[in-house]
């Protein structure tokens, strides 16, 4: 099966086609999307080809673009998009805020 990250053909559930795991949930918030999903699991830096259902990451659009980022909760993912809307690619200000409100 083909891998994708294009927000128009992720299939979402069991037979996930995204690149980065199992697609479970879409969360559009205005021009941002969020993708939900369990990531592969890992041995020695390579992709074992399994799923880790124990862990739930989210991955961020803005207007259907791909980000390349993923957060550990939608709250960060959130704040990362905001971030890079504002501040660009290289933004640490989503990481400052996080850890700012975190205390």
């Amino acid at each position: 099966m083909e891998t994708t990250t294009d927000l128009s053909k992720i299939t979402f559930g069991y037979d996930s086609n995204f690149t980065w795991g199992r697609a479970m949930r879409r969360h559009d918030i205005g021009e941002y999307t969020i993708i939900e999903y369990h990531p592969h699991l890992y041995k020695n830096h390579t992709s074992t080809g399994e799923i880790d259902s124990t862990t739930t990451m989210f991955s961020c659009y803005i207007d259907n673009r791909h980000m390349g980022r993923s957060a550990e909760s939608l709250d960060a993912a959130l704040v990362h998009c905001i971030a890079h809307k504002h501040d660009g690619l290289n933004t640490h200000a989503d990481r400052y805020f996080m850890k700012m409100i975190a205390s």
